[in-house]
Formats: structure tokens, C-alpha cells, sequence
């Protein structure tokens, strides 16, 4: 993650303190309400399906409110925009806890919080570059990313106590609870800002004419966009986590092969930030790190064992931490008036190449009956176009006469 002397200075930079607490803070709350959310269905429905179409929601709104709703944070003052979409998330869950609430009208609160999170998010990424010094914003980028893994991780630990020794209302209320905190310490923490890109500005001549226009032609960010959007393939095990753990013989292991990936994720980010201290040779290791994320999956084509699967996951997940400096060397590169349109188009491509690739993996293991060699096929696949781009990097980066976007 970051080294204990960049935590503290992190930690002593009060916008960002904030934004990370409350973040971190409403992260683990999403989690408890996910899963009581899901309980609560299947208490009421007795229906498998009804409950994993509940879950799936949580997927699907962020795929289209990003690209559409992704320009609120560019046009308005971005605190603004965070305070105003946490309050609305508060009030929405909170209704949510109200006991006796129908549960079509639950599914529906659920959709719109999922939907409105996405202006919150590309204002809190589009505000990063100003809030911390540039020394000191990929480890920025690093602590909250890795914050958000062990967020997750505990609160969907926590949620299944929790739900079973209270009620599902009660973990909604406490995730209604973390969006109070987290409005209350953008509002008090983080200083306003005039909009990046006000209503009724007019674009320069050489200026592109949309974020996605952007994102298209320079190579840099193309290519960075592409190489996260690995992803799809690299998690092809997650999706296929059940059926796996079933042909393991193991099907206690469901849990351990998800938690894999995100604890991975964390161990992989702290080796590479501890070990490669500075950021343009951490940029350079975002090809060779995309391909270790894919390549231990080709040998689930032997077959391995629950141990040796164990070993493969990790190190996969170990290669996903170039995740992280793709991530800050996209937004530094991109200029501040496009960041938020640019972030939410971005999330939703990530989304879909997960959910697809998982979908896909699905439908292949079943029409060729065999969990391992989808597993197999995807890391080659994977290999073959992690290499490409890590060239397409490569030549990205050198390119001398590529004009410069960063800020």
C-alpha cells in the first residue's frame, strides 16, 4: 500500500482524510445493506432466483448512470455534488429501513442509490489530483483503493452476524448512517471549488468535443482504459467460483476462492508500492504486472488441486495490482474539465468487461463441460492481449510526439 511515513502525511491532509473515512466508512455500510437487502428477499419471496436478481441489481445501474450522469461532476462544484448525492443516498436508505416497506419499492430505492453513486464517485476521483500534492497522489490512489477492498471484505463478513442477531432493517439503517457521515465530513472537510467545466463554456478549436472522443485518440489513455478492462478475464475464476469449488471437492472453498482476489489485490499493491517508490517505473510495470495477472490462469489446464489453485489465484491476484498505477496515470493524464465524464464512462467499461466476462465464462464451462479449461482459455486469451498492450504501452509512453494531457 503506502510506506508508513507517506500514511501519515496522507493522514494529515484533512480533505483527504475525510473523503477516505467517509468513503471507506459508506463502502463497508453498501455491503451490510447488499446482503441484509438480500436476506430480506429471500425471507419474504422463498425464491432463489428473486434473491440473486437482487444481487445482480447491485451490478447493473452503475453501467448506465455513469456514462449518463458522469458530466454532473465536471459541471458543478464537485463538493457540492458529493454532499448533495450522500444526502439523497441517506434519506433513500433510511426509507429503506422503514419496517414493513414493500419490496418492489425497496429493489426500486436500491436501483436509484446505485444510480446516483456514480456523479459521487467521478467527483471524488475527479477531486483527488486537487486535493493531494503531486508527490503523494498515486499513494493517495493506493489507500483508497485497497481501503475499498478491505471495506468490502469486511463488511460482507460482518453483514451475515449482523443480519442473523438483528434484522435486516438495522443494516440499513447503519449504511443510511455512514452516508450522514460521509456528507457531513465532505461538507465540514473539503473546500469548495468552482465547476471544472461550467454550463456554457465553449471548447477551444484543438479541444476534443467529449470526454469518450478523448479517451479514443490518445493512445496513453486508450490504452490504459484497455489494459484495466483485463480485468473481464482475470476474474473469469470468481465467476466460476461455485462450479470450481464443486469440481475441487471442495465446495466449503466457494468463499476462500472469492476472497482471494481482493486479499490478493491488497498484498500486491503493498509489495509494489514498498518495493517501486517511484511512479514512472510503477507505470512501466503496468504491462508486465497485467500479464502475470492472466498467465497463472493457462496452467489451470492441468487440473491442479485445491492447494495449487490456492498458489495460482494469488499470484493473480498479486499481478492485479497494476490496476492501481493505470488508474492514477489515467486520471492524472486526463485534463480536470473531462475527469468526471471520463471516470464514469471509464467504471461502467470496467463493469461490463466484468460482468461479461463472468457471464460469458458461464456459458462456455457449460456448453464445453469443463470449469478448468474455461479457466485455462480465458488466461491464454488473456496473455495474448495483455502482451499487445503492454507493447501498446510501451509505444504509448515513448511516443515523442504525442501531445501531453496531464495537467
Amino acid at each position: 500500500m503506502t510506506t508508513r511515513g507517506a500514511l501519515r502525511e496522507l493522514l494529515g491532509l484533512r480533505e483527504f482524510r475525510a473523503m477516505w473515512i467517509g468513503s471507506t466508512a459508506s463502502t463497508a455500510g453498501d455491503q451490510l445493506a447488499a446482503v441484509a437487502l438480500s436476506l430480506l428477499v429471500y425471507e419474504r419471496t422463498q425464491s432463489a432466483a428473486w434473491t440473486a436478481l437482487t444481487w445482480s441489481l447491485t451490478l447493473f445501474p452503475p453501467l448506465i448512470s455513469g456514462p449518463l450522469l458522469g458530466w454532473v461532476a465536471d459541471r458543478f462544484p464537485r463538493r457540492t455534488v458529493m454532499v448533495t448525492t450522500a444526502w439523497l443516498q441517506a434519506v433513500l436508505m433510511a426509507v429503506m429501513a422503514i419496517p414493513g416497506m414493500p419490496l418492489w419499492a425497496m429493489i426500486v430505492l436500491l436501483v436509484v442509490v446505485l444510480a446516483i453513486s456514480s456523479p459521487y464517485l467521478a467527483a471524488q476521483e475527479a477531486s483527488l489530483p486537487h486535493v493531494l500534492p503531486p508527490q503523494r497522489y498515486d499513494d493517495g490512489v493506493a489507500l483508497f483503493g485497497t481501503s475499498v477492498d478491505i471495506a468490502q471484505m469486511a463488511g460482507l463478513a460482518a453483514a451475515g452476524f449482523l443480519v442473523t442477531h438483528t434484522s435486516p432493517g438495522v443494516a440499513l439503517g447503519i449504511n443510511a448512517a455512514t452516508f450522514v457521515l460521509l456528507a457531513i465530513l465532505v461538507q465540514t472537510s473539503v473546500e469548495h471549488r468552482p465547476a471544472a467545466d461550467p454550463l456554457g463554456r465553449k471548447k477551444k478549436d484543438d479541444e476534443p468535443r467529449g470526454a469518450l472522443t478523448l479517451m479514443v485518440a490518445e493512445p496513453r489513455l486508450r490504452t490504459l482504459l484497455g489494459v484495466r478492462m483485463l480485468a473481464g478475464l482475470a476474474m473469469v475464476p470468481e465467476g466460476l467460483a461455485v462450479p470450481l469449488a464443486a469440481s475441487l471437492n471442495a465446495v466449503w472453498a466457494v468463499g476462500l476462492i472469492l476472497a482471494i482476489e481482493p486479499a490478493a489485490n491488497v498484498l500486491g499493491v503493498a509489495l509494489l508500492f514498498r518495493l517501486v517508490r517511484d511512479p514512472a517505473k510503477r507505470e512501466r510495470l503496468i504491462g508486465p504486472l497485467a500479464i502475470l495477472s492472466l498467465a497463472p490462469l493457462i496452467l489451470f489446464a492441468l487440473d491442479p488441486n485445491l492447494t495449487w489453485t490456492i498458489v495460482l489465484l494469488v499470484i493473480a491476484g498479486i499481478g492485479g495490482a497494476y490496476h492501481t498505477p493505470a488508474r492514477s496515470a489515467w486520471m492524472r493524464l486526463l485534463p480536470d474539465q473531462y475527469r468526471g465524464r471520463a471516470y464514469g464512462i471509464g467504471r461502467a467499461a470496467l463493469r461490463s468487461s466484468q460482468g461479461g466476462g463472468m457471464a460469458l465464462a458461464g456459458v462456455v464451462a457449460h456448453s464445453i463441460g469443463s470449469v478448468t479449461a474455461t479457466i485455462a482459455g480465458a488466461g491464454g486469451i488473456g496473455l495474448l492481449l495483455a502482451t499487445h498492450a503492454t507493447f501498446a504501452w510501451r509505444r504509448a509512453r515513448g511516443r515523442s510526439g504525442t501531445k501531453a494531457v496531464a495537467i
